[in-house]
């Protein structure tokens, strides 16, 4: 007989990974013995789940030694941290070695070369590299999902839309040779190799059950892969599913109107999947949690989202508390300078309170979420900033740009004097000699009318000039365009393999 899956639910308005953590601190009695929680397996979303989940029992812990249960990332895995097949013994299907993943970067670099042989060169390198990038994420979408490419040509018929007969021949790059292209690395693509590994993992606990507690908290099983994983875990023996804010009370005519883009709806398939009605769907249990008091606040938003199907029972909605707007807050700024030294402002104002507050911006606005760490910068407030900062934006980053874009603008006298003026450029030079002769060359040339474009040209530029020029720094500008000429050759000649560009933009930048 079966195992009935055993599935919790841990609603809004309660902290996810504090509930979370308590919960299994008291079902597992780790409360008096420190080690009983180190046997439980716990599975979550993503890393940045289990940093939170980690921090959660420490809390929780106030101070007392604690071995943690084994944190893992479905959603990222790698066979050390999965540690796939252990419920399977040598020499079965799931002890063959999973190939390996193909590196997002090589992936992207071999699609652009694609595309480049395609367009017969006709394409430049850094649109190359962008259309890369979305044919990468198209091909990791339909893996996702567990679909394919086959019916892609049947889908408009062959006397319409002679636009979509190109974009065929171009996706000819994904469907014909990029299983080629694979096969001869010996790799996988990233979200084919988590499908497989995820499956491998669910028919061998299928198999033979872990002696020990796993629990899977947070997801929504959203990838099918996942959602399989996640009713196998439901149904072990000290198995349990935990979800992530279930709305257990909405009626069920509006819950069977769900659509794809309510946030409900992923949880509505994960259950029918798993064969759980809601109404058995139990309480996590988290000594110490209230769930009473987040009622009108959950009502509220419960009925703001609403399917549009059933919205006419918004005209007798009645009873609405008004402690469902307590703790809200709107603020309209009619320029995001103003919204983000707002936000700033309210951050700050919760570090201000001596009373140990924490705050955090949720936002998927990278320009916003920057704007507000210059803003608290401005008060010496350093926040973590959970997606880090972006390769183009760190020092090294913005001095490559800034060269590249001084050799692309043929020594533009702005973002020339841009990238000679940046702390990294010292020219082989003392930092004091280089400024000084950037400073000489801006006054002299760069002033006024543009000289003649490229680097070449600012040497002749300052012989032709009526005043004196030190003999010094004309060498210095013709050892300018004699480091320059090799990348700016590249930059305006005939198309060239992005490997060859980098070597000489990275020559010309040290």
């Amino acid at each position: 007989m079966a195992t009935a899956p055993s599935v919790y639910n841990i609603g809004t308005g309660l902290p996810f990974v504090d509930a979370l953590a308590a919960g299994l601190i008291d079902r597992w009695g780790a409360a008096d013995e420190p080690l009983a929680l180190a046997r439980a397996l716990v599975l979550l979303p993503n890393r940045r789940a289990c940093r939170a989940l980690r921090d959660a029992f420490l809390r929780r812990a106030g101070g007392r030694p604690l071995a943690l249960p084994r944190l893992l990332p479905v959603g990222d895995v790698d066979e050390d941290e999965l540690a796939l097949l252990e419920a399977a013994g040598p020499g079965s299907e799931a002890d063959a070695e999973v190939p390996p993943a193909i590196p997002p970067l090589r992936r992207r670099m071999l699609l652009a070369r694609q595309v480049q042989q395609w367009s017969g060169d006709a394409v430049g390198a850094d649109q190359a590299v962008r259309l890369a990038a979305a044919l990468a994420r198209l091909i990791d979408q339909v893996e996702i999902e567990r679909l394919s490419f086959a019916e892609l040509a049947s889908l408009v018929p062959d006397e319409f839309a002679r636009h979509w007969q190109l974009t065929l021949e171009f996706l000819a790059i994904v469907t014909e040779e990029w299983p080629k292209i694979l096969a001869e690395e010996g790799a996988l693509d990233p979200a084919e190799r988590r499908n497989r590994l995820l499956a491998w993992q669910a028919r061998a606990w299928t198999a033979r059950p872990p002696g020990h507690p796993v629990i899977a908290a947070g997801s929504t099983g959203s990838v099918p892969a996942t959602a399989e994983l996640l009713a196998v875990v439901a149904r072990l023996p000290e198995g349990a599913l935990v979800l992530p804010g279930l709305d257990t009370d909405l009626d069920d005519e509006s819950w069977a109107a769900l659509g794809p883009s309510h946030p409900q709806f992923g949880l509505r398939q994960l259950l029918a999947s798993l064969g759980v009605a809601r109404s058995v769907v139990a309480p996590w249990p988290a000594p110490g949690f209230d769930f009473a008091p987040a009622a009108a606040r959950r009502r509220l938003v419960a009925e703001a989202m609403r399917p549009a199907e059933t919205s006419d029972q918004w005209a007798g909605l009645a009873g609405l508390d008004a402690a469902a707007l307590a703790g809200l807050g709107r603020i309209d700024c009619p320029t995001s300078h103003e919204e983000a030294g707002v936000i700033a402002l309210i951050l700050r104002e919760a570090l201000e309170g001596g009373d140990g507050r924490t705050a955090a911006l949720v936002t998927p606005d990278r320009d916003l979420a920057r704007r507000v760490a210059a803003e608290l910068g401005r008060w010496q407030v350093e926040i973590d900033d959970s997606a880090g900062v972006p390769l183009a934006d760190t020092s090294p980053g913005a001095f490559l740009r800034l060269t590249g874009r001084a050799v692309a603008e043929a020594a533009a006298p702005v973002p020339l004097l841009a990238a000679l003026k940046h702390p990294l450029a010292t020219g082989g030079l003392a930092p004091g000699v280089l400024r000084s002769r950037v400073r000489a060359l801006e006054r002299a040339l760069l002033r006024g009318p543009r000289p003649a474009p490229g680097f070449a040209a600012l040497a002749d530029g300052l012989e032709r000039r009526q005043e004196a020029v030190p003999a010094a720094l004309v060498a210095w500008t013709e050892e300018l365009a004699a480091l320059a000429r090799p990348f700016e050759a590249a930059m305006t000649g005939s198309p060239r393999p992005l490997s060859e560009l980098l070597g000489l933009h990275v020559a010309f930048a040290e």
